[in-house]
């Protein structure tokens, strides 16, 4: 367990962060993203609609583009999650739910069968009656579909951005301070990343999982090397997967690497205390993109 002090301090950062996000956001501001990101959806769905003749096939959408999985997985009882459709066709890959990408005629089939099997019967009751749709049923299963992936969409591109912005702040200052960013490549000896210089989205060898990305490592004295992990959350349950992501991460860095890597976590945006807490009991050294001078101090002590 952190200690008192310690455990104090990331509470009373949890809530300046909190505070901040919540003073970034605006009823105006969120309801224009709402309806663009509704319009945006209703394109995709409608698309889907018709490439897969209203439902009736699928697969036959799915060999022209998989991104109309997308549509198919919303509309299930209840819609699932790429990995979750993922469990329930294992011959479907989530990398194939792309614009650009087609699935081959068996891939297809097999998923086909499975959105069928799930499909929300009153989400589409046309198909049970072997019968086209009437406008109205259009309608609502147009909103349905929507309503769920705009909502996603929307949560995404509100963490992408923020990210974004936090990862660029981090890089800023780095530059400010003086250091040479470097072309990122695979980290698989010390000493691969120089004193004072860094890397932007680059990948540690590790010996028991596949490499792990980091968004900066930084180069320190003695080869160490700074691995940070910049993570903005918008909700508390959301916190919990980013701070598995870290822990995951220092774990397998710290097996391959011991104490030649320091893992970083600056953090923004929503996150309960008890999360940072986890992080701070498992050495990783946490700051705030409202206290990044903080994070100044700390690394220009360490080259």
């Amino acid at each position: 367990m952190p200690s008192a002090e310690v455990s104090k301090l990331n509470a009373h950062n949890a809530t300046v962060a909190r505070e901040i996000y919540l003073a970034s956001r605006s009823p105006q501001a969120g309801a224009d993203a709402w309806n663009h990101a509704l319009r945006e959806a209703r394109k995709v769905v409608a698309s889907a609609l018709r490439a897969s003749n209203y439902l009736r096939a699928p697969e036959q959408a799915l060999v022209q583009s998989g991104i109309h999985m997308m549509t198919f997985r919303h509309l299930l009882a209840p819609p699932v999650s790429q990995d979750q459709f993922d469990l329930l066709c294992p011959s479907w890959s989530k990398r194939t739910e792309h614009p650009t990408r087609r699935m081959t005629q068996a891939a297809a089939d097999d998923a086909a069968a499975v959105v069928l099997q799930w499909l929300h019967k009153t989400a589409a009751p046309w198909l049970q009656y072997d019968r086209a749709p009437t406008r109205a049923e259009v309608r609502a299963v147009l909103n349905r579909a929507s309503f769920f992936m705009a909502a996603q969409r929307i949560q995404t591109a509100q963490r992408g951005s923020l990210s974004g912005d936090q990862e660029g702040a981090v890089v800023a200052l780095l530059e400010e301070l003086g250091w040479e960013r470097r072309p990122s490549r695979l980290i698989d000896t010390r000493a691969a990343v120089d004193p004072k210089t860094f890397m932007h989205k680059t990948r540690f060898a590790t010996k028991t999982t596949a490499p792990q990305e980091v968004d900066i490592a930084c180069g320190l004295r003695g080869t160490v090397v700074a691995a940070i992990e910049c993570k903005v959350t918008n909700d508390e349950t959301n916190s919990i997967k980013r701070v598995n992501d870290v822990l995951k991460k220092a774990t397998a860095w710290q097996e391959h690497w011991g104490s030649f890597v320091e893992t970083v976590a600056i953090l923004q945006g929503v996150i309960a205390a008890k999360d940072v807490d986890r992080l701070t009991d498992a050495r990783v050294h946490v700051f705030w993109s409202h206290d990044l001078p903080s994070f100044r101090s700390w690394i220009s002590e360490r080259i």
